[in-house]
This record gives C-alpha cells, sequence and structure tokens, in this order.
C-alpha cells in the first residue's frame, strides 16, 4: 500500500494533519524574528588593549608584539592585522569561515592569559570582541531640553538608560554627549618638586587608600558577623585629608602630607570626549542595540511604548525624540516581499482557472499554495532562519513552483475520472502513477540549491547569506511534494467529478467563454506541433545556433560584470 493510498483511505486523520500544520504554521509565523539579512557568523574578532600615557612605540613594543606572538599560533587563523596608536593597542583576527568563533574566543583569551605577566603594569586588560552585525544599533535617540548638559546626561544615564535596557530584545543603550561630573585633583608643578613627589607617586597612594575589602568572619555563637573594611571616599575631605607622604621637619617633627597640601580639589566635569548636537543645540544621544536573534521590529515596539511612558515622567521641557533607525526600513522591505508573495500566488491561481477552468480543482490546487508556505514557515522557525529579504525572496521564488506537483497530480487523477473511474480509485490510481515522476522532478530542483548549502564553509559570506535562500527554497519545494502526495489525492477523491457532456453542448456565458478558450488552446496545439516538425527537420540548424548562442553568453558575461550587492533605488 502506497503512502497516497493510506491518505486517502485515512481522509479525516490526513485532512486533520493538515489543519494542525496550519495551526502551528500561524504560530511559527509570529514568533519568527523579522530583520533585514540573514543572521551571519562574521569570522572576525577584536583585540583592544589600553595603555594611557604611552606612546605609539612603546604601544608597539610592549603590547601589541606581545599580543601577536602569542595570537599567531590560534588555530583557524587566516590573517591578523594590527595597529598601535597613543594610548591604545588594536589587534585584527580573522579566521576560517565555519571556525567555531565560541572556541575560538576561548582560545583567544586563553592565549592572552598566557603572556599577561608580560604585558606593562599600567596597561589595562586586553578586551576581546567577536564582530557581530546585530551589534549595529537599531535606534538613535536624542534627550534635549531647558536644561544643563551635565543635567541631560544625568537623566539619560539614570532614568532612561535603565528602564530601555530592561526590555525584551534591547541588549545595550549607549549614551554620549553631554557631561559628566567628576572629582578634579590640580597639582601644581612647584608643589611636587617642592615636596619631593611625582604624579605616579600621588596618584598610586590616592588609589591605595580608596579601597574597600573583606575583613574575615567574626563568630558568636550562632551568628557569624562579616567584617567589611569600608577605606571608600565619602566626601571631597575625605579626598583632600588623604595621606600622601610623611616629611621630616627641621626640628625633627615628622610632618604628614595630605593631598589639601599639594593639590587643588574640587568638584568638576570630566573632559568631554564626544558631543552630540540636534538642530544646532548640544543634547544627548542614546544608540540602542539588540539581542541576537530577536525581532528587531518587535524590539522597536518595545522601545516606543515605553517612550511613551518615561516622556510622561519626565520633566515637562526634556523631552525624547528619534532621530533615526533602522527598523522601519526593514518592515517596509518584508512587508513590499510579502506582498509580492500574496499577488505571486493569486496570479498563479488566477493562470491556474484560465487552464483548468474548473473552480474546484483550482481551489484544491490553490491549496497547496498556502499550505506548503505555512509548511516551510515551520521548517524555518525550527531551522532557525528568520523573515528576512533573502529568506522572503526563497519563498517568493518557490511559489511558483509549489503548484507544479499537485497540478500533474490532480490532472492525472481527473484523467481516470473522465475515464469513469470512481473518485477514490481514481484518487489512488492517478496518484500512484505520478508519485516516481513528481518526486524525480523535485528532487532535481532540490539538488540545484544543495550545493550552496554542502559548499557553504567555501562559499564565504556568500554562503552565509544565501544559506537561508536555499534552505527555504527547499522546504518550500518538499512541502509542496507531501501536500501533492498525501493531501491533494484526498481532496480529489471527495470533491472532484467527472464532468458531463462534450464540449460542443450546452449554452449560456459560461459555455461560451469555455468553448472559446478550448477553440484557442487547440489553435495553440497545432502551432506548437508545427513548430516541433519545422525544428525537427532542420536539426543541424538549430543545434548551431543553440551552441553559438550559448558561447555568445558566456563571453557577454564580462560585459555585464560583478558586484557583491546591487545599488539600492532611491526613493
Amino acid at each position: 500500500m502506497t503512502f497516497s493510498e493510506k491518505c486517502v483511505n485515512k481522509p479525516v486523520t490526513t485532512q486533520l494533519i493538515f489543519v494542525l500544520a496550519v495551526i502551528l504554521g500561524i504560530f511559527c509565523t509570529t514568533q519568527l524574528p523579522i530583520d533585514m539579512f540573514p543572521e551571519m557568523d562574521l569570522p572576525y574578532m577584536i583585540v583592544f588593549t589600553s595603555y594611557d600615557n604611552a606612546g605609539p612605540e612603546e604601544v608597539e613594543q610592549s603590547v601589541t608584539s606581545t599580543l601577536e606572538t602569542s595570537l599567531s599560533g590560534l588555530s583557524g587563523l587566516k590573517k591578523m592585522q594590527s595597529r598601535s596608536m597613543s594610548g591604545l593597542s588594536i589587534v585584527f583576527l580573522e579566521f576560517n569561515y565555519g571556525t567555531n568563533l565560541d572556541a575560538a574566543g576561548g582560545d583567544v583569551r586563553d592565549k592572552i592569559d598566557m603572556v599577561r605577566g608580560y604585558l606593562p603594569d599600567d596597561a589595562d586588560s586586553p578586551i576581546t570582541i567577536k564582530m557581530d552585525p546585530s551589534m549595529m544599533p537599531i535606534l538613535n535617540l536624542a534627550v534635549r531640553g531647558n536644561r544643563t548638559p551635565e543635567e541631560l546626561r544625568t537623566m539619560a544615564e539614570d532614568v532612561i538608560k535603565p528602564r530601555l535596557e530592561q526590555l525584551d530584545g534591547i541588549a545595550s543603550a549607549t549614551v554620549s554627549g553631554g557631561r559628566e561630573k567628576s572629582i578634579n585633583v590640580d597639582i601644581p608643578r612647584d608643589r611636587l618638586e617642592a615636596y619631593g613627589l611625582t604624579i605616579s607617586t600621588v596618584a598610586q597612594m590616592i588609589g591605595v587608600q580608596n579601597i574597600q575589602s573583606s575583613g574575615g568572619t567574626i563568630t558568636s555563637g550562632d551568628i557569624n558577623y562579616t567584617i567589611k573594611n569600608d577605606g571608600k571616599y565619602k566626601s571631597i575631605e575625605d579626598l583632600k585629608n588623604t595621606v600622601i607622604s610623611y616629611k621630616a621637619g627641621s626640628d625633627y617633627e615628622v610632618r604628614t602630607i595630605r593631598l589639601r597640601d599639594i593639590a587643588d580639589v574640587y568638584e568638576g566635569y570630566k573632559d568631554e570626549s564626544t558631543l552630540a548636537y540636534l538642530d544646532g543645540s548640544p543634547c544627548v544621544m542614546i544608540m540602542l542595540t539588540k539581542q541576537s536573534g530577536k525581532n528587531s521590529v518587535q524590539a522597536a515596539k518595545n522601545v516606543r511604548k515605553q517612550l511613551s511612558k518615561i516622556q510622561a515622567e519626565l520633566p515637562a521641557d526634556v523631552e525624547i525624540l528619534e532621530t533615526s533607525n533602522t527598523v522601519d526600513i526593514i518592515s517596509q522591505t518584508i512587508n513590499e516581499v510579502v506582498s509580492s508573495v500574496i499577488q505571486g500566488a493569486l496570479l498563479a491561481i488566477a493562470v491556474l482557472f484560465i487552464f483548468l477552468r474548473s473552480l474546484k480543482s483550482t481551489l484544491i490546487v490553490g491549496l497547496s499554495i498556502p499550505l506548503s508556505v505555512l509548511i516551510t514557515l515551520v521548517c524555518m522557525y525550527l531551522k532557525g532562519i528568520t523573515i528576512n529579504m533573502i529568506s522572503m525572496a526563497g519563498l517568493l521564488l518557490g511559489i511558483g513552483m509549489l503548484v507544479d506537483n499537485s497540478i500533474v497530480i490532480l490532472e492525472n487523477i481527473y484523467s481516470y475520472i473522465q475515464r469513469d473511474a470512481k473518485p477514490k480509485v481514481a484518487a489512488i490510481l492517478g496518484s500512484q502513477e505520478m508519485v516516481t515522476s513528481i518526486m524525480g522532478s523535485t528532487l532535481t530542483s532540490v539538488c540545484i540549491f544543495l550545493p550552496m548549502l554542502i559548499f557553504q564553509k567555501k562559499l564565504g559570506m556568500m554562503g552565509q547569506m544565501f544559506n537561508d535562500l536555499a534552505y527555504t527554497i527547499i522546504f518550500s519545494l518538499m512541502s509542496s511534494l507531501i501536500v501533492a502526495i498525501a493531501l491533494v489525492p484526498v481532496l480529489c477523491s471527495k470533491y472532484v467529478s467527472k464532468v458531463g457532456g462534450t464540449r460542443n453542448e450546452g449554452r449560456g456565458f459560461a459555455y461560451a467563454v469555455n468553448k472559446a478558450f478550448n477553440n484557442f488552446f487547440d489553435k495553440l496545439d497545432e502551432k506548437y506541433a508545427a513548430g516541433v516538425a519545422f525544428v525537427l527537420h532542420h536539426r543541424k540548424t538549430f543545434i548551431v545556433a543553440i551552441v553559438v548562442l550559448f558561447f555568445v553568453s558566456m563571453g557577454a558575461i564580462k560585459l555585464v560584470g560583478f558586484v557583491f550587492m546591487p545599488p539600492s533605488a532611491a526613493n
């Protein structure tokens, strides 16, 4: 007993399974993340090392060279470049495509730990960053109002930023612009010379006294008391009273030199490293980045909803403005692609009706389109593929092929019904004869896209970008095959019946339209037969023409040119 026969003998079970597939497909559609492009694992990592007050040559010799020597032995490393500048060392690492970057990141940190003792004491610990397209900001906000720059900065960091970072889908919020409060310590050179001190000595003494450490525990009966040494500065006076050194005076008395004796300590502001302006007025900018794998559009909706609540709580003269985003163009692009998919499906159904000229047959075949699309979306959800331009393009390409298998099955079943076979028998026999043919045709199309998956690592970034395209087309074709051999025979056995009479009998508008189409197709068959006969009588001429056309096409490739991405048309 074949698979199609089992489905025809169990029509209720088969239909219920597809109903469940529809429900699951609708659910998965609402859960699929939406993004502009597929998620790509770029094989790039960067190692940052800060070394304040060091020149480029010193950074190169003390930091960069040490890191390069250690990192050169990484497994899967393709290329390594470095850049040394004043106070900063940057090492760029490029790995082979297909390298597990999580494992590579662990290897990088292990290599750094091996040489950490050889790095200068004043250098910060190296920071490893994995390049991720999701790190690009999805929203840029501006906070402005009739307030000082430091007040705007405080509002952005203490009120707005924490509430936005708590939202689902938001990874981080970066604040720039404005001014930050600080405690400034100005030490005149003549005072240092008078007391025989250096800047490094003063900084070291301030650092070692501004600490908080644990002093262990004391047990009293059943109670444990934790001892904490709280040496953190609580006020400016605490900082001013910091002991820097001891000096012996002329009367052999030891004098205590405090920070207030050699420096001016006061509240001020940090030097502005970033400036933010909106319409010529100073403001504070907030850049929001989404979490990897999350829905960009939904994350932006969550942010906009939260901003309306935050705005109501801020002073009336402070406002939050959205200056730019990358989600609106995503929504617009995806909506256009989805609209193209729907229009393509409707046009395919219209063409089917013109050729089949049967409402029931057209509905049965047309039903395979949304069913196959929903099953494809389920597969995309399980595979972790997002709704993006590439995956939707693959779905759009597959729309035209979704009905091919169903048409072949239905046409063969209908031919049995026209020969007075019972619908159930016709469904079984008609589907059995075509299963091998449509399976071979479908697998042939699938094999075209399989190399894109097999050689994904060798294709580099192109392999990652068009990975979703190949998967989507394969999923859609296999879904259409399942619908054709399982559901179409069941529906045909229930709803397709023989059309009585001949095509020359009847009256009315429907009869006239049907007769006109029949005459058109008969003439088309005659013209096609005449064309085939003409080609067969001139075999050599047509073979030579096709070979010449093939080589001309190959030569025209250079004239067409190659680009990585087509330029987008300006609105």
